[in-house]
């Protein structure tokens, strides 16, 4: 059975090098990652993908929700805390 794990990325508080470091974690765990923003959702497959995402929906919203589906998120929630 799948998890997930979720949390918002504010356009205030948004941190380039913490959200890679948080990517390449994920791809190394094979998990899911989507990114949930006003009317729209993207499944994100690439980390250039993963910022170019998070900083177009940054720049039209305040705020966006990460979601990560997958065997590991309580690794990955364990190991992350977002800012």
């Amino acid at each position: 059975m799948k998890n997930i794990f979720s949390f918002k990325v504010y356009a205030t508080a948004f941190h380039v090098k913490e959200m890679i470091r948080f990517y390449k974690y994920c791809e190394r765990l094979g998990q899911n990652v989507y990114i949930y923003g006003k009317n729209q959702v993207k499944h994100i497959k690439k980390r250039s993908e993963w910022l170019n995402a998070l900083i177009e929906q940054l720049s039209r919203e305040k705020e966006c929700l990460v979601v990560v589906e997958g065997n590991h998120v309580r690794q990955l929630r364990k190991s992350f805390v977002p800012a």
